[in-house]
């Protein structure tokens, strides 16, 4: 059946809107919704109810716009500075390793099935790169936050760049090997065309938005993606990287980076939801029955090299730099995702050798059925663990069953407005479940330089003071900083002991402490953070309290000021 493109593109919002409304019921990432939606339009196009071509046609343009920005974002977490390079040296390292270890592990176990050696290689290469849209929006669906989230957001970002690299160059092996004619300036120029691309894109979107802008962060955004695409596609130059520049253009050059991506959220969720709906209407699992001994090898190929990988880039050798350690969670399980990216490096393949190509689909799209289904569940799993992401909003995707029994009480919230709550449940809820997890704090004897430099990580507006034993001794506020912070000649002579003005009676609450203890502890504290205690009697610092969580808590909980 034939339909317009606006009833189509209609129909593909409303049935991603009610599938997200179905996951969230179910305790699933809404995306995990849209994507079944778009299973359900796979079936009506392969049953005549749903013109596939239409979809077809719909699919690459809106593909190329959501991972364009998926990769603008990813791009602007690269932040480079005299403080931030050996960083950045580690994440480089660190990043490189984990690809090799997942390429080694892909190719050797698909070697058997592909039955030829650059087939294995190009299949160990695809199995690099992550879906950044997808990882993106579960993370901002979660609002989750931490040093694990900008990990797998930078992990994302350094898995596509390697690809990409890894991709070229393999290719160019590819046909010297078949005996083909091809300059070593072509894989140079895809990837020198892209960041150049990108550097430029960077610095016209600085200039549209200073100059034309204004408070408008929309138009200028959409006008450089949809020319640098055009650009792109005009030269046969692969735009992921170019995406991934500008993101770190923008965000290195201004201060730009934060107001535009703020401003994505008014704007780029319909192109986010048909992207997932699309994608969706893609899986096919006649491919993964059919292939289901290649695919299970690559699935499991690919899990252990992420899990492994990352495990040791992040632990490292005793002769290797760390990337670092300071989460227990498991980040390798959060890099499962792959969609788009993945396939449209296989389908480039087509142009040098169309079975091969055929056959790398047919394992990637199998693979992706299964990676796009669990690989959500998977990255919500690793920030929850993280600690990094707040108790409401994982109550707003919860369906609470202790208030939600039957059709009753459906009708009876709809008529009173208001949740239903068991008896006693806000005196059950306490602290330790809705903070956040941290043991990030100032030593006393921390220097201003210290103290400066860990104000300007912390997500917090109050930084904890900790003797040797981990014990909160004080906390500093921004106004303390900003009383000395310029004083050059008593910053150098101050610790964090001189500096904090507010005393952890003042300023700290036990884990035990019940929510509406919270909601009292804050009617009588200034202060947006509070710091949280293992106990009274044992005053280890254990994490951080929001008053925006408790507030948002009490809300829903329907607790009176």
């Amino acid at each position: 059946m034939e339909f317009g493109s606006l009833l189509l593109l209609g129909l593909l919002l409303a049935g991603g809107v009610l599938g997200g409304l179905v996951a969230r019921l179910l305790r699933l990432p809404t995306l995990t919704g849209y994507l079944a939606a778009g299973i359900l339009f796979h079936i009506g196009g392969s049953n005549g109810w749903v013109d596939s071509a239409a979809l077809e046609e719909l699919r690459l343009p809106i593909s190329d716009l959501a991972m364009a920005l998926a990769l603008f974002v990813l791009g602007g977490q690269f932040r480079f500075g005299r403080r931030r390079n050996a960083a950045f040296r580690r994440l480089l390292r660190g990043s490189f390793l984990e690809s090799g270890i997942t390429f080694l592990i892909v190719a050797g176990l698909s070697l058997p099935v592909v039955q030829n050696i650059p087939g294995a290689i190009l299949l160990g290469v695809l199995a690099i790169a992550v879906a950044p849209a997808t990882t993106l929006e579960v993370l901002h669906e979660y609002n989750a936050k931490g040093p694990t989230t900008r990990m797998l957001k930078q992990l994302t970002a350094m898995s596509n760049i390697w690809a990409v690299f890894l991709f070229e160059v393999a290719l160019l092996g590819l046909v010297l090997f078949r005996g083909g004619d091809v300059s070593f300036l072509d894989p140079l120029w895809d990837i020198g065309g892209a960041l150049l691309y990108g550097f430029v894109a960077g610095h016209a979107l600085i200039l549209l938005q200073e100059r034309v802008g204004h408070d408008n962060y929309a138009v200028p955004l959409l006008a450089v993606i949809f020319l640098t695409i055009g650009v792109c596609a005009i030269t046969n130059v692969p735009h992921m990287l170019a995406f991934l520049a500008t993101g770190a253009v923008v965000a290195n050059r201004s201060q730009l980076f934060p107001r535009i991506t703020t401003a994505m959220d008014g704007y780029a969720q319909p192109a986010i939801v048909l992207f997932f709906v699309l994608s969706g209407s893609h899986l096919n699992f006649h491919l993964l029955l059919e292939n289901w001994i290649a695919v299970g090898l690559y699935v499991l190929g690919r899990t252990l090299g992420k899990v492994i990988g990352t495990h040791v880039s992040l632990r490292g050798f005793k002769n290797l730099d760390k990337l670092g350690a300071d989460t227990d969670a498991p980040v390798g399980i959060g890099l499962l995702c792959q969609a788009g990216a993945a396939i449209a490096l296989a389908t480039y393949v087509r142009g040098y050798d169309q079975e091969l190509s055929d056959q790398l689909l047919n394992i990637i799209l199998g693979g992706v059925v299964i990676f796009e289904l669990i690989g959500p569940l998977l990255v919500k799993r690793v920030v929850v663990l993280a600690g990094e992401v707040s108790m409401a909003n994982l109550m707003s995707h919860t369906a609470d069953r202790e208030g939600r029994r039957g059709w009753r009480n459906v009708f009876r919230r709809a008529f009173s407005g208001r949740d239903l709550l068991q008896a006693g449940e806000s005196e059950e809820m306490h602290v330790d479940r809705f903070m956040r997890p941290t043991t990030h704090a100032l030593q006393r004897s921390a220097n201003m330089t210290e103290i400066l430099r860990f104000a300007n990580k912390s997500p917090f507006n109050h930084f904890p003071v900790v003797n040797h034993e981990q014990h909160l001794v004080a906390i500093v506020t921004l106004n303390d900083l900003s009383q000395i912070a310029y004083d050059k000649a008593t910053a150098a002579l101050v610790t964090a002991d001189d500096v904090a003005t507010l005393t952890p009676e003042e300023a700290a609450l036990p884990s035990d402490s019940t929510l509406e203890e919270a909601l009292e502890f804050f009617r009588h504290f200034d202060g947006n953070t509070a710091a949280v205690v293992e106990s009274e009697a044992t005053p280890r610092f254990v994490g951080m309290l929001e008053r925006t969580e408790v507030l948002h808590l009490a809300q829903r909980l329907h607790l009176e000021e």
